[in-house]
């Protein structure tokens, strides 16, 4: 008796072996007859037995099925993140057949391929639409899929660099091309973009070393003289590139935001040592002939003709009262350069409707020059 019991147990056992076996049987063929929802559910039970979690095939049907549903219109959300999981469970796979029994080069590896261009792909979407925080992980994780596979996806790198730039997560950025530059990837865009990084988390060190570093190698490359442009700008030092902006005209004269930077150059009038009226209103008109619609440049000239302008009339009122035919001759000077300001203004007005300083601004010229039914209009 004991002895029948004995064989009904190892009976039990074995029979219970044999159904997660078969779970896995069924896993393959219900994803052979495209019944993803029916082979997850099956394949799902298989990974979590005790008699089939070690078995490499398992891990292996798992990674094919999910890869399903990643493509699968019907039941893609089945799961949260299935290209993970197909992932992770071709890993699990190979970890658990050191020989290679599976012949992974066959069906292993060249999904593994297809799970690195698909992040790639989710990447430039996520980019697309904007959302550049996304995109930088997923063009990573394409990276890290890359690698893994003993591949160096430079461009999935490259991207992920780009977007967390984009993104404002330059800290990030600076890691990613930090990465670049160990696996010998040493572009002009690199640097330039470090630079950039390194103003924005207010690091002077580390973004003029990064450009000098970047200059020495590619001195002719316009990116990198602009951002150092840039650079120098941003700690109010933009008298040191105005030679290397006019040598970028050279290089790009159809560039207005070349021509828009030197007129702000010449028209602060918070270094005296720079500002030039004639210069700073040369640089904006040139702006707009090639950019007619650049907002900047024409609220900038139409600001800068109201401050000269307003500097006449100061010091027409400062005259002594016995002055009158100096200050008519002022005043209508004044007037004039007035007169040059106000299409600007009215164009600045139409491109950004609302801007509280311009309204301003245009009423009091409305006002000065009697313009009762623009005044009318603008408080409509």
């Amino acid at each position: 008796m004991k002895k029948l019991l004995l064989i009904l147990t190892m009976l039990v056992i074995a029979s219970t072996g044999m159904a997660q076996k078969s779970e896995r049987t069924n896993a393959f063929m219900y994803n052979k007859n495209v019944q993803y929802d029916k082979a997850k559910e099956a394949i799902d039970k298989a990974v979590e037995h005790p008699k089939t979690i070690d078995d490499a095939k398992t891990w292996m049907y798992r990674g094919i099925i999910y890869l399903n549903l990643v493509f699968s219109e019907d039941y893609a959300t089945l799961s949260d993140d299935p290209l993970q999981e197909s992932f992770t469970s071709f890993k699990k796979a190979i970890e658990l057949d050191p020989d290679d029994k599976l012949k992974r080069a066959d069906d292993i590896d060249p999904r593994i391929e297809a799970i690195g261009q698909q992040y790639f792909a989710y990447g430039v979407d996520d980019f697309n639409a904007s959302e550049y925080s996304k995109a930088a992980v997923k063009f990573k994780k394409s990276y890290d899929v890359a690698a893994y596979a003993n591949k160096i996806d430079t461009l999935a790198l490259l991207n992920a660099a780009l977007a967390s730039v984009r993104a404002e997560e330059y800290q990030q950025s600076l890691d990613y091309y930090q990465d670049l530059l160990e696996i010998g990837f040493n572009e002009s865009d690199v640097y330039k973009n470090m630079a950039l990084a390194y103003r924005n988390l207010g690091n002077s060190d580390d973004m003029f070393a990064t450009l000098r570093t970047g200059r020495e190698k590619y001195p002719d490359d316009a990116g990198l003289m602009l951002e150092e442009i840039n650079a120098y700008l941003s700690i109010g030092q933009g008298a040191k590139v105005v030679d290397d902006l006019k040598l970028l005209i050279e290089k790009d004269p159809t560039n207005y935001s070349i021509f828009f930077v030197l007129g702000t150059i010449y028209g602060d009038e918070a270094n005296a040592e720079m500002y030039d009226l004639e210069k700073a209103e040369n640089y904006y008109t040139k702006t707009l002939e090639i950019n007619p619609d650049y907002y900047d440049a024409v609220y900038n000239l139409g600001a800068l003709y109201i401050n000269e302008s307003n500097k006449l009339q100061v010091a027409a009122n400062e005259l002594p009262l016995d002055q009158t035919e100096k200050y008519d001759e002022m005043t209508e000077i004044a007037n004039e350069i007035i007169k040059k300001a106000l299409p600007l203004l009215e164009k600045a007005n139409e491109l950004q409707p609302g801007n509280e300083e311009t309204l301003s601004v245009l009423k009091s010229i409305y006002i000065r020059f009697n313009m009762t039914e623009k005044l009318k209009s603008l408080e409509e």
